[in-house]
C-alpha cells in the first residue's frame, strides 16, 4: 500500500473513528487526492467498514484511496488504545509513506514510532483530547494522555486543529505552532435521496439533533425539556448513551415525542438537516473540551440555512459576531432550553436567523478553508 502509484506521493491516514462517519477526515482525504496523493487509511475493524464502504463514500476516488483494517480484540479502554497503536506500529514498519497523518492523540504513538525518520509527520487535533468529558473522573488516565501529548506533539512536522482558541492554547502548551482548519462542510453538487424508511420516519415539522450521542452533549437535559406543544425531536446519530437516553425518554413518558434515526452517513445528513425547523447544539460546558470546541454541526446547520440553539461559550460568541444565525443560552437547564426553543420557532426569529445563515455560509466555505492545508502537505 505504501509504494507510490504512478509516482504519486503517498500518505498514511491513521484513525480510530469509523471513517464512514468522520467528515473531517473525509474532507482532508479528498483534498489530498485533489493535489495528487495516494491515500492509505489505517483504521479499526468496525463490522460495517470495508473497502466497498470507502468506495461508496467517494466513488470518484476509487483508484486513489485504499484501507487497511486492523483486526482488534478490544474495542474500548486502555487495552484498545494499546492494541491499536501496537498493531499500527507493526503495520507501518512494513510500509513507507511520504506523509503520515495522525488524527487525534489516540493514534499518535503507533504512527510516530512506525513512521520513517525523515518522513513528514502531521497531527490533526480534532478536540482537546485530555480534557474530554469521559476523562474528568479518571485523573491517572488523563495524566497519561497529557504526558503523551507533551512528549510527542512537539516532534511532529506540522499540527493543526479546529479553531483559533485551541490553536493558541496548544501552541503555548506544546511549544509547537498550530494552524487552524475549521469543520466547514464541503459543498455538495447533489444531495443523496433519503431512504423510504427515513422519509416515513420524518414528520413534516421537527427539531433536530445530529451528532454523537455520548456524555456531555446535553441530550438528557433536552429530553427533560420536551413537551407536547413542541414539534417532535429527531435525533440523527449514535453513541454509547443511546440506550440510557431512550430509557430516560420512556421513564418521562416522552417516547412518542422523539424519533431516533440512528447512524446517518454524511452524504444523507444534509437532506435531513435542511428540513428541520431548528438545530440543537447544547453542550455541557463544564468540560474544557466542549467549552472550547467548534463542532461540525455549527457549520452544517449554517450551510442548511438552519437556525441553531446552543450554549454561550467564548468560541460561539466569536462566531456569533460574524454569523448571528443562532441563539445562545447561559446554561442548559431544561426550562431554559424549552424557552429558547420557543423563541427560535417564532416567525421573526426564523426569518432573521435563516437570512443570517444564508449570508454567513458565503464566507465560511471549505474551498477557502482547505487552503490552510496546502503548505503543510506540500513535499
Amino acid at each position: 500500500m505504501g509504494q507510490s502509484i504512478h509516482n504519486n506521493p503517498t500518505c498514511c491516514v491513521a484513525i480510530t473513528n469509523n471513517y464512514m462517519y468522520d467528515q473531517r477526515v473525509q474532507k482532508v482525504v479528498r483534498y489530498l487526492v485533489s493535489v495528487g496523493y495516494h491515500i492509505t487509511i489505517i483504521g479499526r475493524n468496525f463490522p460495517v467498514l470495508r473497502q466497498e464502504d470507502i468506495d461508496s463514500i467517494h466513488p470518484d476516488l476509487h483508484e486513489s484511496v485504499s484501507i487497511d483494517l486492523l483486526s482488534l480484540k478490544f474495542s474500548r479502554g486502555w487495552r484498545f488504545y494499546l492494541e491499536f497503536n501496537w498493531k499500527l506500529w507493526r503495520l507501518l514498519r512494513k510500509q513507507k509513506y511520504d506523509v503520515y497523518l495522525a488524527n487525534d492523540l489516540d493514534t499518535i504513538l503507533g504512527l510516530f514510532h512506525g513512521s520513517t525518520h525523515h518522513a513528514k509527520r502531521i497531527f490533526d487535533a480534532h478536540e482537546w483530547f485530555e480534557e474530554v468529558d469521559e476523562l474528568q473522573k479518571k485523573p491517572f488516565v488523563r495524566w497519561i494522555w497529557k504526558t503523551i501529548a507533551h512528549r510527542y506533539i512537539p516532534k511532529f512536522t506540522h499540527c493543526y486543529t479546529v479553531n483559533q482558541w485551541l490553536a493558541d492554547t496548544f501552541s503555548t502548551a506544546y511549544s509547537k505552532d498550530f494552524a487552524v482548519v475549521r469543520n466547514i462542510p464541503v459543498k455538495r453538487r447533489l444531495e443523496e435521496a433519503l431512504t423510504q424508511a427515513i422519509e416515513e420516519a420524518l414528520p413534516k415539522d421537527f427539531i433536530l439533533y445530529q451528532g454523537v450521542i455520548n456524555s456531555g452533549r446535553g441530550l438528557d437535559k433536552v429530553i427533560s425539556a420536551w413537551t407536547n406543544d413542541l414539534p417532535p425531536l429527531v435525533i440523527a446519530g449514535y453513541g454509547d448513551k443511546v440506550d440510557q437516553f431512550k430509557k430516560l425518554a420512556h421513564q418521562q413518558g416522552k417516547s412518542d415525542l422523539i424519533i431516533w434515526l440512528g447512524r446517518i452517513t454524511p452524504g444523507l445528513l444534509p437532506s435531513i438537516t435542511k428540513r428541520a425547523l431548528l438545530g440543537l447544539h447544547l453542550l455541557d460546558t463544564a468540560s474544557k473540551n466542549y467549552r472550547y470546541s467548534l463542532a461540525n454541526k455549527c457549520f452544517e446547520y449554517m450551510h442548511a440555512n438552519l437556525p441553531m440553539l446552543t450554549v454561550k461559550t467564548p468560541i460561539h460568541e466569536l462566531l456569533h459576531e460574524k454569523a448571528p444565525y443562532f441563539l445562545m443560552l447561559d446554561d442548559i437547564q431544561p426550562e431554559h432550553i424549552a424557552q429558547g426553543i420557543k423563541r427560535c420557532l417564532s416567525a421573526e426569529s426564523q426569518q432573521a436567523m435563516r437570512q443570517a445563515a444564508n449570508e454567513a455560509k458565503k464566507n465560511f466555505t471549505w474551498a477557502n478553508e482547505c487552503q490552510q492545508l496546502e503548505t503543510m502537505y506540500a513535499l
